[in-house]
């Protein structure tokens, strides 16, 4: 994404697979999986753990046995299609999604002389960052209360934070760019900005339900645990060795432990180790209802990887606690539905070395389904048109280009 504002180093990109003809031209002993997202690097793999890895998925055929009480196995075969139609990597072409792949081959090839520059930019993470604080540092209407976002990025990015302190012109230059209609990315500042808004207020609604325990999976420059932490509630911030020691030095640094409560820092890689032993060392209590959140995860995953997280969480979840992620709309990520946007975000990402893999059906019946796999019913799931509604009523939906990007969607799951 355009950063003409900064001159701070950018970390190298992890290669990962790549999506549609793209695959072919990165090699496949480099595959990781990361989650970009804001201020997160944790690695998580199509297993959950190396001594813990169910069949791959793959689309079932017709069962051929008669019996009517289904074996185990043909059970974990449906489901795996039925995993499989609700979130996959969009490939396929079909007349519908026609256009779309055509121009992903042809126009984005004219389009990334535009953005080749975006490698040069900040990571993700430093980028989502940014974003984050940027409606506040300006004063737009209902900006969201993440008030410690900002000392994080002065801390990581001081010339940068400069920059947004002052209001610089040069600030709202680059955002007009990252934003422009058809060649930018209309509507991610403000994505990012509902976004930390609904994961704040579903926080704040579970500890009012009862919930005890949260778990931050891939927590990087969360900071929820510091700015919604309870009495009797609990935080588990879990990310890479490299990425959680940082993490502590930067809260040690920035927040005095007397002022900010403390969260229990796990560093774990989920691709070699299992949710479950990863919190086993620490006081985590699996009787005990826990909300689980995914920010900006899911879709840098691949299906696999996916569907393996969501197994893990359901494991040590006990009856009543959450999960919470925002998606990738399917229709989007594979082409049936036409969004500029989000193809200069998926090149621009692509850039620096990340893939969007994921997309889910994006339908509440297919949201409500993918759920129940795992043991979950659907507790809220919102589209980018009720995040406007609810979070930015100052503006009215459908407006060009779009306030939030609209190919982003977003569900709560209670555990049955």
């Amino acid at each position: 994404m355009p950063d003409i504002t900064t001159g701070d180093s950018m970390e190298p990109g992890m290669t990962l697979w790549s999506q549609s003809d793209a695959i072919s031209m990165i090699r496949s002993d480099k595959l990781k999986a990361i989650s970009g997202k804001a201020g997160s690097d944790i690695s998580v793999t199509a297993k959950c753990s190396a001594a813990a890895t169910p069949e791959p998925l793959s689309p079932a055929g017709p069962l051929e046995h008669t019996d009517e009480t289904p074996s185990p196995k043909s059970t974990e075969a449906d489901e795996a299609a039925e995993f499989h139609q609700i979130c996959h990597q969009g490939w396929a072409w079909s007349w519908a999604n026609l256009r779309v792949k055509i121009y992903r081959f042809t126009i984005l090839i004219i389009k990334q002389v535009y953005l080749i520059f975006m490698t040069l930019s900040l990571p993700t993470n430093h980028l989502m960052l940014t974003f984050r604080t940027l409606p506040r540092d300006f004063d737009e209407p209902h900006h969201n209360a993440d008030h410690l976002a900002a000392k994080f990025r002065n801390a990581i990015m001081p010339a940068r934070g400069k920059l947004h302190d002052q209001r610089s012109r040069l600030i709202k230059i680059n955002r007009w760019f990252l934003e422009m209609p058809f060649l930018g990315i209309p509507g991610i500042v403000r994505f990012i900005d509902v976004r930390t808004q609904w994961f704040d207020e579903a926080m704040e609604q579970a500890f009012d339900d009862g919930i005890q325990q949260v778990v931050v999976i891939a927590a990087g420059y969360d900071t929820r645990a510091y700015r919604l932490s309870r009495p009797g509630v609990k935080f588990y911030e879990i990310d890479l060795p490299h990425a959680s020691k940082n993490k502590q030095e930067l809260v040690r640094s920035l927040l005095p432990a007397d002022k900010y409560p403390r969260p229990e820092f796990v560093a774990a890689d989920l691709s070699k180790v299992k949710l479950a032993d990863a919190l086993a060392a620490t006081s985590f209590d699996p009787t005990k209802t826990t909300l689980f959140t995914a920010e900006g995860l899911l879709y840098y995953l691949p299906p696999a990887a996916v569907q393996q997280l969501l197994t893990c969480v359901s494991t040590i979840s006990a009856p009543g606690s959450r999960v919470m992620f925002d998606f990738l709309n399917l229709s989007t990520l594979s082409g049936e539905a036409w969004n500029p946007g989000f193809e200069t975000l998926m090149l621009s990402v692509w850039n620096k070395g990340e893939v969007m893999y994921s997309g889910i059906d994006e339908r509440p019946e297919a949201v409500e389904k993918l759920l129940r796999l795992f043991g979950f019913h659907t507790h809220e799931v919102l589209s980018a048109r009720d995040m406007v509604k609810r979070y930015m009523p100052h503006v009215q939906w459908g407006t060009h280009p779009p306030t939030v990007s609209p190919y982003f969607s977003y569900v709560c799951g209670e555990k049955l």
